[in-house]
């Protein structure tokens, strides 16, 4: 079949106006496996055409390679696209998902995930969430607008975030601890008593005082959490989190510290700090990320992607030369979902950017296209060959 004829019955399948026979003949094209590649370069093409359109859309669309190269690029899909190519970058987005189900009926395939037949398909991306436990012990829920008297707690909240009261300046003061933690699918504010500010990741923790009267500002993390702090010279801020010790003055940097990640990460955006584990430290500048294995030497590097360890607060799940094994760590945060795996997955890594108010099967669909599969049992997503 060729490109035109191709182009054509899809525009005819997503208008809902194809007759019988020509559902018939797209069905039995986007079946046979050696129309594989005329459908992947015909992808490509369509990039290309859209590559210098104006606008974005809210999902990417996977550049299918080479298969030798073990590599899928997920690149953002432009809204508006010159007339000729309106049709075909839409539709291949609709028929990359086509061509899944109707080859998921082939032997030893399992359907994709789709809206109408799977739970994956209502699995709701994360949102402002938190729970706050003082240090009496009781804990408030923050998943929605409390606002308390300054008379009665040293905080009050806004739409997502948690902001302390600053300090009092009283070195004499009491220190009483809070603990802010988000849950899977969950992510938060927060406005510390110094006025530095904290973005709390999904699955995280951060432990702080309710009001900064020591020699240093020290708080602890678990999870991940990016952080604008407040210059203060005689007042150094530190960062303990998994045995590493981050101190800085006033800077902008993110931390990644999840125990089931394979290093602790720090990307510093502006300012210094200094990062150090028992006897091995380094002062980074700008642009920089540090990398602390857990039974490792401390690695920096120089040139960091510093977009890409703050995509997520900037409201994306982003990945580069990402395994798949990587970016469903994120999937398991962010979405609150249990990830296993049934049989062996082929080695490939992923490049992308994915807002994070998509739902889950618009992430799996970009996945799906390179021939990797999920279904859903109850809250376990399966990853499948």
């Amino acid at each position: 079949m060729n490109n035109n004829r191709l182009r054509y019955l899809l525009n005819r399948y997503a208008n809902g106006t194809a007759t019988p026979e020509e559902l018939e003949a797209l069905s039995a094209f986007l079946q046979a496996a050696e129309n594989d590649p005329q459908l992947e370069l015909m992808i490509e093409e369509a990039w290309i055409q859209s590559a210098d359109a104006d606008g974005t859309l809210f999902s990417t669309l996977p550049a299918p390679i080479p298969a030798r190269q073990h590599n899928t690029i997920l690149r953002p899909v432009k809204r508006w696209y010159r007339p000729l190519w309106a049709a075909a970058v839409l539709l291949l987005l609709i028929a990359g998902g086509t061509w899944l189900l109707l080859n998921g009926h082939k032997k030893n395939k399992i359907p994709p995930l789709t809206a109408g037949n799977n739970p994956a398909a209502r699995m709701a991306p994360g949102s402002n969430k938190a729970t706050l436990t003082l240090a009496s012990g009781a804990t408030i829920t923050l998943d929605s607008h409390i606002n308390k008297s300054p008379d009665s707690l040293p905080f009050y909240t806004t739409a997502g975030q948690l902001i302390y009261h600053k300090n009092t300046g009283n070195t004499g003061q009491a220190i009483s601890y809070n603990l802010l933690r988000t849950p899977k699918g969950g992510q938060y504010q927060l406005l510390l008593p110094d006025g530095s500010k904290v973005w709390l990741n999904a699955a995280s923790s951060l432990k702080f005082p309710t009001a900064f009267t020591t020699t240093t500002r020290q708080v602890e993390l678990s999870g991940e959490a990016y952080f604008e702090i407040s210059n203060n010279a005689r007042q150094p801020f530190e960062v303990i989190a998994n045995n590493t010790n981050i101190t800085v003055l006033g800077t902008r940097f993110n931390i990644m510290a999840y125990q089931n990640e394979t290093a602790v990460k720090t990307t510093l955006l502006q300012g210094a700090v200094k990062v150090s584990r028992q006897q091995e430290s380094r002062l980074l500048k700008p642009g920089e990320q540090s990398l602390f294995p857990a039974d490792g030497d401390l690695q920096v590097i120089e040139n960091a992607d510093v977009e890409l360890a703050v995509a997520w607060k900037n409201g994306f799940t982003s990945f580069r030369s990402a395994d798949i094994r990587t970016i469903m760590r994120q999937v398991e945060r962010w979405y609150d979902v249990e990830v296993v795996y049934n049989g062996h997955i082929p080695e490939r890594t992923f490049t992308g950017d994915i807002p994070r108010d998509a739902q889950l099967t618009e992430l799996l669909k970009l996945l799906e296209v390179s021939k990797i599969h999920f279904s859903m049992e109850g809250n376990q997503l399966v990853v499948m060959p």
